[in-house]
């Protein structure tokens, strides 16, 4: 990978005036304690509203019965109770009958106790209890590789980040966050085996100019995606107030990054700041409905 990247970096980097960063990464056994990834996190002196969110039993339990199913395609967990004392998933045998049809039965149940954070079987011995009551033990007090993954999503989000590739993974961050890009790459490289790989860009007439499409690309499809849920309130509007708030917070962000994007690549997206002004005053509307309903 290092002779491919020093290519990489030989043909990118002209000396002219740097872009940002194009940014892939690679999670390598990422797994790590919540105290732990604070840590790294305060020294990389990166934002803390940025970590995930703490591990919890509940979604400790969930995993573990969501990987314990993995291997065993005769026997399936089921969700079978949930409510403010308990969550219950049952373990259930699928046979065939051979003439068409599919008989189940119950063999066990794991029992999560919200009041104590435990876990409890009928059936300690199975070898899918245990293995699902191990990966809980492991699991609730550490951050796994999908939350790391999701933490570098939205860390990348709030340095602007535009998606290259459809399918996403390879993203351009521009330059005036290089400072905070490379204090993430410190934190995410002390994790496991795991690599994030910088590759510096400046200008040059073909290279703003695709950056500049991925760019605009990237802000017309979220805004697309907002008219079409702003649509959708305006028929139902969501129950809580709170649900509005966070999309103007939304729009003054699509607004800043398509600033810095205008600024740096010269992309601009016609219509931009009518269609949010006007999804901004359909909120506000919504907001206003919701305090006369309250008085």
């Amino acid at each position: 990978m290092q002779n491919q990247l020093d290519l990489i970096r030989r043909n990118t980097n002209h000396g002219g005036q740097p872009l940002g960063d194009l940014l892939w990464w690679e999670l390598v056994n990422p797994t790590v304690s919540r105290p732990e990834l604070q840590k790294l996190w305060v020294q990389g002196a990166l934002p803390s509203e940025l970590l995930p969110e703490a591990p919890t039993a509940e979604k400790a339990f969930k995993t573990a019965a969501k990987e314990a199913q993995v291997g065993h395609p005769d026997r399936l967990l089921r969700l079978a109770v949930e409510n403010e004392l308990e969550i219950v998933f049952g373990i259930v045998s699928e046979r065939r009958d051979g003439i068409g049809g599919l008989q189940y039965q119950q063999e066990s149940r794991v029992t999560l106790s919200r009041q104590s954070d435990t876990v409890r079987s009928d059936q300690p011995g199975d070898n899918m209890v245990q293995k699902l009551m191990a990966r809980f033990e492991e699991l609730k007090t550490v951050h796994t590789a999908d939350d790391i993954r999701r933490t570098i999503s939205k860390t990348l989000d709030s340095f602007a980040a535009v998606t290259l590739r459809t399918m996403g993974g390879i993203y351009w961050i521009p330059a005036v966050y290089a400072k905070e890009l490379r204090q993430l790459q410190a934190v995410i490289e002390q994790l496991g085996k795991s690599k994030m790989y910088l590759v510096p860009i400046t200008a040059t007439k073909e290279g703003q100019a695709a950056l500049a499409q991925a760019a605009k690309a990237s802000i017309e499809e979220e805004l697309a995606a907002l008219q079409t849920e702003m649509q959708q309130f305006l028929q139902t509007p969501p129950d809580r107030a709170s649900t509005l708030m966070r999309r103007l917070d939304h729009f003054a962000d699509l607004r800043r990054r398509a600033s810095l994007y205008q600024t740096v690549l010269q992309a601009q997206v016609v219509g931009l700041a009518e269609n949010l002004t006007e999804m901004e005053g359909q909120v506000r509307g919504l907001l206003d409905e919701k305090r006369a309903k309250a008085a």
